[in-house]
């Protein structure tokens, strides 16, 4: 199978699939389905950078100890509207879960719910805990710092991470509305992405180990650095470094080592998550309502010479979770011919694949 190759799995037989893998690896059946959960959909919804191409990095950091399998998960401080967790060195989609569910717990009687992690890991795609406050009439939040692979604005090598954010906010015919986004000018999974379908990437994304721009995604390995989207980016993961890392406790900058390389050892970092409560401000049918009618004023927009609509944040992304659950989520063979491996290591049934 060539490199380009696409394949498509069933979502929820890759969901069963996934669970198996981390169950094979360690964790209960509840932290492997929420794990599974966070990466499947995100390869649902087209993030293909953050689903299952993840998968043999993160079983790497619990063989290796990296990341812990059965962690025990505690409040540090707590107040009505917030809380401070411990992660005790789970995988991150594990503690950001837990922290997302106690956040719209305390929003439920607070009107918003704070919620701080740390001594946690990589959380993968950070709308996949914004997203998890749609069911419950909610805006959600989640924010993340991380392993330093951008370079500062002006700087000429990797010394802030990318600090990706994500927002959601529920609509009615529209879907929801959801930022995610790294503050870089692409997220280092789409480069590595690239690398591992052998594919060249835009010149304005990375910057080699000499600082010159290229179209190459190994020269990122190689010593290369993300570039940030611009100044307004940078400023932005500063507030990262300080809201999830200073507020908590946790690691920054250069003490965070890189979760995908340094699989041994526990990275330490920080993440914070928001829900509010729309019924405390709005009644939440009137708040879907007054969402459709914003994206239909901005859809009325006259449109430059060759644009074919406006989009609202998140909305392709809605559209291809749409067609991908009918349809099969697509892989690449590259990235589903390591899963095998990994599945075969496991001694894991693989689920049947389409062309």
């Amino acid at each position: 199978m060539s490199e380009v190759e696409q394949l498509r799995v069933d979502a929820s037989e890759l969901q069963q699939f996934t669970e198996s893998i981390f169950v094979g690896a360690g964790l209960n059946a509840v932290h492997a389905g929420q794990v599974a959960d966070s990466l499947v959909k995100s390869d649902l919804r087209g993030t293909h950078s953050h689903g299952v191409v993840r998968i043999p990095f993160l079983i790497d950091r619990l063989f290796k100890g990296g990341a812990n399998a059965d962690p025990q998960i505690k409040i540090l401080r707590e107040a009505p509207a917030t809380a401070l967790l411990d992660g005790d060195r789970a995988l991150g989609a594990v503690t950001a879960t837990h922290a997302m569910r106690i956040a719209m717990e305390k929003a439920q009687t607070a009107g918003v719910g704070f919620v701080a992690v740390n001594n946690s890991d990589f959380i993968g795609a950070c709308a996949h805990y914004a997203l998890m406050a749609m069911p419950k009439n909610m805006i959600g939040i989640a924010w993340t710092n991380g392993y330093p692979g951008m370079t500062p604005w002006g700087g000429s090598v990797n010394n802030i991470g990318n600090n990706p954010i994500a927002f959601a906010a529920p609509g009615l015919a529209q879907g929801p509305v959801v930022l995610d986004m790294a503050l870089s000018v692409a997220a280092g999974g789409k480069v590595r992405l690239a690398a591992k379908n052998n594919r060249r990437i835009p010149t304005d994304w990375i910057i080699d180990r000499h600082g010159q721009p290229t179209d190459n995604p190994a020269d990122l390995a190689a010593g290369g650095a993300l570039l940030p989207l611009g100044y307004k980016g940078y400023g932005l993961a500063v507030f990262g470094e300080i809201l999830c890392g200073v507020l908590t406790g946790s690691r920054i900058l250069s003490e965070i080592p890189a979760w995908f390389v340094d699989t041994q050892r526990d990275i330490g970092n920080g993440h914070i998550h928001m829900a509010i409560d729309i019924s405390s401000f709005i009644e939440p049918e009137a708040f879907k309502h007054r969402v459709d009618e914003m994206a239909m004023m901005l859809k009325n927009t006259p449109l430059l010479t060759g644009m074919h609509e406006i989009l609202l944040p998140g909305e392709r992304a809605w559209r291809v979770q749409q067609e991908q659950l009918s349809t099969g989520i697509r892989l690449s063979a590259s990235v589903w011919k390591d899963l095998l491996e990994l599945a075969d290591r496991l001694n894991i049934f693989a689920p049947t694949t389409q062309q």
